[in-house]
């Protein structure tokens, strides 16, 4: 299983904005788990922006969202991020974007899909089976190992 990526954010990457977005939504490849401030949003000082709220949407596990202080001032802003995948691994990363009063609306923010609960089991079953076939694998290679060790002992 590969480690989740991101594939969109908003505000996107590099956005110059007109006004200042309500929150910063972050969207990964596949569900991730965020904790211990898994977003953090700063200003060119270095001083935090962010409510310190960030969540995953309980709608769409691959969402992570945090929402801004209420009127962001034209400024630079960096979004670092931090989420342990499905795979268990960590990953991180950061991004930039500006509120500069004549750039353009930011886009539309990230709609939540909502998963059926057909989509969620499918998902669970898929991540089992993916789990027994690798312990099958491996218990495969050390039989070969041990039958391996038999025959040149004897």
């Amino acid at each position: 299983m590969a480690h989740a990526r991101l594939v969109e954010t908003y505000p996107a990457d590099g956005d110059a904005l007109a006004k200042s977005p309500e929150q910063v939504q972050l969207l990964f490849s596949e569900p991730v788990e965020a904790e211990f401030d898994p977003v953090e949003v700063y200003d060119q000082g270095g001083g935090r922006v962010d409510e310190d709220d960030a969540r995953v949407n309980p709608d769409n596990r691959r969402l992570l969202v945090e929402d801004l202080l209420k009127e962001l001032p034209e400024s630079s802003y960096t979004v670092e991020w931090r989420v342990t995948s499905a795979d268990g691994h960590p990953i991180d990363g950061a991004y930039g974007f500006a509120v500069d009063g004549a750039g353009e609306a930011a886009g539309e923010p990230i709609e939540p899909v909502e998963r059926s609960a057909e989509q969620e089991e499918a998902g669970s079953a898929a991540h089992y089976i993916h789990l027994v076939a690798l312990g099958l694998g491996a218990l495969a290679l050390l039989a070969l190992t041990l039958l391996r060790r038999r025959k040149g002992a004897a």
